[in-house]
């Protein structure tokens, strides 16, 4: 919660210019992107709320702007609102849209891992892609292992050409090994060796596996 905290609030110092380009986000605007979070932020509120699957909105979308608003002031608005929702027990039983983890926990890692890639995408924007801040490392790490835990969701179609290879991914300091499978991946702890190796520091491997440049 701290460091989802610190990461908003970079965010948000880094979102002066609304009209500037998002490298990582292309088509969007830093507006776009700010209204790309909110809409986030909202949905988020309305399940811990409710205690379920919330509706969709009768007009527009979660992230909708009147012309008129002010995206940084509506944001920092909400996250007061969705930071009290957090600031509970992780184990709390809450609906979420992965199966495996109906808990509070999920949204407070997700609502972390969200906030930190947003606030890169705002900063490279603001400086360039090479002046934004990295990822807290820890933070990084722990979103590469969220991210490879959705691939064991099977997959609707088949992928062709998966028949059991073995990709080592590495950080250095934690690797993980996964098992691709034509409907589905298995991903468990890394190993020695793999079919192929993606590897790098935590934070630009974790950009890289969410297609920043």
């Amino acid at each position: 919660l701290a460091r989802t905290d610190a990461d908003l609030a970079a965010l948000l110092d880094a979102s002066g210019d609304l009209a500037l380009d998002v490298p990582g986000c292309p088509g969007w605007s830093v507006r776009d992107l700010l209204s790309h979070v909110l809409g986030v932020y909202r949905h988020k509120n309305a399940v811990l709320a409710t205690g379920g699957k919330p509706p969709q909105p009768t007009e527009g979308d979660w992230g909708a702007l009147a012309d008129d608003e002010d995206p940084r002031v509506l944001l920092r608005d909400e996250y007061a609102v969705l930071r009290r929702h957090l600031d509970a027990d992780p184990d709390a039983p809450s609906w979420t849209w992965w199966p495996p983890e109906q808990t509070l926990g999920f949204w407070q890692r997700r609502m972390a891992q969200e906030t930190a890639v947003h606030r890169w995408d705002a900063e490279s924007a603001a400086y360039g892609v090479d002046d934004a801040g990295d990822i807290d490392p820890q933070l990084a790490d722990d979103g590469i292992d969220e991210l490879l835990g959705w691939l064991t969701w099977d997959w609707d179609e088949v992928q062709e050409g998966a028949v059991g290879q073995r990709v080592l991914v590495s950080t250095g300091d934690r690797s993980w090994t996964v098992v691709l499978n034509p409907t589905a991946a298995a991903v468990g702890a890394g190993g020695d060796d793999g079919d192929a190796l993606v590897a790098g520091e935590p934070s630009g491997l974790l950009l890289h596996l969410w297609g920043r440049p």
